[in-house]
C-alpha cells in the first residue's frame, strides 16, 4: 500500500508542479506579448483562470492547515478536535462537490468564449479536486503522523 500512495503523490506533485509551471509560462508569455509586442493573447486570461483553478483545488490537499493551537494543542481535547475536523472538512468538501455538480449540470453546455471548450472543465475541478482533498483528510487521519527529522 506504501508503494501505491508514494505513486499516487508523485503523480499529484508532477501534475500541480506541470500546471504551476503553465501558469507561470502563460502569464510571462502574456506580459512579453502585451508589454514588448503590443499584442495580447487573447486566450490567455480565461486559460490561466482555469488553470488556477485547477492548481487550488489539487494543491490545497497537500497543504497544512491553520488551526487553533491555543485550544488544539490541549492533549486531552486533541483526538476529539482532530475527529470533528475531519468530519468538518469532508462535510464542506462535500460541498464543494455539490456544488461543482450542479453548476456543471446546470452551465456545462456553455463554452469559454475564447479557448472553445466546455466550461465543464472548471467545474470538474471542484469535483475531482474536492474528491480527493477529501480522499487525503480521511487518509491523513487514520495514518500516524510521521516524525520530521530534526525535530
Amino acid at each position: 500500500m506504501t508503494g501505491l500512495v508514494t505513486l499516487v503523490v508523485r503523480l499529484w506533485r508532477i501534475i500541480v508542479g506541470g500546471l504551476m509551471l503553465a501558469v507561470v509560462v502563460l502569464t510571462v508569455s502574456q506580459v512579453f506579448a502585451r508589454y514588448v509586442l503590443n499584442s495580447s493573447i487573447i486566450w490567455a486570461e480565461e486559460a490561466n483562470r482555469l488553470l488556477y483553478v485547477w492548481v487550488i483545488l489539487l494543491a490545497a490537499a497537500g497543504a497544512d492547515h491553520m488551526r487553533i493551537g491555543l485550544i488544539a494543542d490541549k492533549p486531552r481535547l486533541r483526538p476529539a478536535l482532530a475527529r470533528l475536523g475531519v468530519i468538518a472538512g469532508v462535510a464542506a468538501l462535500g460541498l464543494v462537490v455539490w456544488g461543482g455538480w450542479t453548476m456543471h449540470a446546470v452551465f456545462g453546455s456553455d463554452r469559454y468564449l475564447t479557448l472553445g471548450i466546455s466550461k465543464s472543465w472548471y467545474f470538474w475541478a471542484a469535483i475531482l479536486g474536492g474528491s480527493f482533498w477529501a480522499v487525503v483528510l480521511v487518509w491523513r487521519s487514520l495514518t500516524p503522523p510521521r516524525e520530521e527529522p530534526g525535530v
